[in-house]
């Protein structure tokens, strides 16, 4: 495979997304909600691109087929649920009760979809050696039982939510909230099994994991906020382009890589499809990351003082001109999932440089 092939892969989901962009373009002069913006519009063709990117991977992808199906499965069924502007009896189809249902139940769905994306690519990464039905059947096991639980009042009477007038939103969310706060310390697991056995099941599904444990720490505090009443629609779209932006660098490089004879032949490598006997193979890209986590080191060992007055500046600058909590709190979120990723980060390069970066 060259680069024509890249080249024409990348072309056709360029076309493909074009032509949905101008669906939503035209879709948006149509009679629907008030309150989408421009931010929620592109938020929702980002969603269809990442959808394209990840169907693409999966239609490539010879070894975790079954993780970018499930991804691809989840940004689909977002990127098309845009439907729910254009409900209500003053606009385009349905009515009061059918806009509510659709509202509750595509979040119930959402939320099941991207936390089974985690546990998922967890329990495959802890039991790599089981097929993909077991992972399946194991993940519902683990899952549907918390989301019924959560639910089951939403399940068992479609109409629960008029029974709770206008804290619907807070009931709503807050049961959201709970499930993802179950699946976050998934995150931890395969974090601390990555650290311990440093075995790999794909490339670049590490920096996958890392994508979804921002996006459920930010995920998580966008729940709180509506629960609490002190969430910034707006400001929320924004971060979510941020999130959404990251996991298209991701999907992008995943992309490329297969797309290339290499990359088909170093997946191979890792998941131990290609036995090349007592040969010792070095991870991709080793120097430099290395090289580029010592000067991060340096740079932040040498700035000790510097970092820990500017942490302090900052905090005493919103306590004291009392900015908003919603922006607060996802500022220092951000701020500390970058620097525990940074530090796990460097403390599994160490741990690599032991075997000189030799793949297990």
């Amino acid at each position: 495979m060259s680069d024509n092939v890249k080249l024409t892969t990348l072309y056709r989901i360029l076309n493909i997304w074009a032509g949905f962009v101008f669906i939503l373009y035209l879709s948006s002069h149509l009679p629907h909600w008030g309150n989408p913006n421009l931010q929620n519009w592109l938020n929702i063709s980002l969603y269809f691109l990442l959808f394209l990117f990840s169907i693409t991977i999966f239609l490539k992808e010879k070894n975790n087929r079954d993780v970018f199906f499930n991804l691809s499965l989840f940004l689909f069924i977002v990127s098309v649920s845009f439907l729910n502007f254009f409900m209500g009896p003053e606009y385009l189809f349905g009515n009061n009760k059918t806009l509510y249902y659709f509202y509750e139940y595509k979040n119930i769905i959402f939320c099941f979809l991207i936390n089974f994306v985690i546990v998922y690519i967890v329990l495959k990464y802890l039991f790599y050696k089981i097929k993909p039905l077991h992972t399946y059947l194991l993940s519902l096991g683990i899952l549907l039982p918390v989301l019924i639980y959560h639910f089951i009042p939403y399940l068992k009477n479609p109409d629960f939510i008029f029974t709770l007038g206008n804290h619907y939103l807070g009931d709503l969310y807050r049961r959201l909230f709970l499930v993802n706060a179950i699946t976050l310390p998934f995150i931890f697991i395969y974090g601390y099994i990555l650290y311990k056995k440093d075995r790999s099941i794909g490339e670049y599904i590490n920096e996958l994991m890392a994508f979804f444990f921002i996006f459920n720490v930010i995920e998580s505090i966008d729940k709180l906020s509506v629960v609490y009443n002190f969430n910034i629609p707006l400001m929320s779209q924004h971060i979510l382009t941020l999130n959404l932006l990251f996991l298209t660098f991701i999907l992008f490089k995943k992309m490329c890589f297969l797309c290339s004879d290499y990359g088909q032949f170093y997946e191979s490598l890792l998941t131990q499809k290609i036995n090349l006997g007592k040969v010792k193979i070095q991870r991709r890209k080793t120097e430099r990351n290395v090289l580029l986590l010592k000067i991060l080191k340096i740079y932040f060992t040498q700035r000790r003082n510097y970092l820990l007055t500017l942490s302090l500046m900052f905090t005493v600058t919103f306590l004291y001109f009392s900015f908003p909590r919603y922006i607060a709190l996802n500022i220092i979120a951000l701020i500390g999932c970058i620097f525990i990723l940074f530090y796990f980060i460097h403390a599994l390069y160490k741990k690599r440089s032991q075997k000189n970066y030799t793949i297990s």
